[in-house]
């Protein structure tokens, strides 16, 4: 079984020249799992690139977001911090 690697354009995929399929051929074509990425498109690929030249072993996701909610502050007891830094300063 022989294995080629093509490149999409126009929703059709084109083989390298020297790729020998007989015509009419029935062909599988499988998409590579990749996990979802936050990053550009472009440098989601330049990352690709640099993995497959072996200039990077893996490409790290980012950390999920934070919630976006509203936190209630604490209320605290005594002095205020920065009244007690500029006593303890003085």
């Amino acid at each position: 079984m022989s294995v080629y690697y093509g490149v999409v354009k126009g929703r059709v995929v084109v083989l390298p020249e020297n790729a020998q399929l007989e015509e009419g051929l029935t062909v599988e074509v499988r998409l590579p799992r990749q996990p979802r990425s936050k990053l550009a498109p472009s440098e989601a690929a330049f990352k690709r690139k640099l993995l497959e030249n072996g200039l990077l072993s893996e490409i790290k996701t980012s950390p999920p977001a934070r919630s976006t909610e509203k936190r209630a502050l604490l209320q605290g007891k005594g002095k205020p911090l920065s009244q007690l830094i500029i006593e303890e300063r003085r």
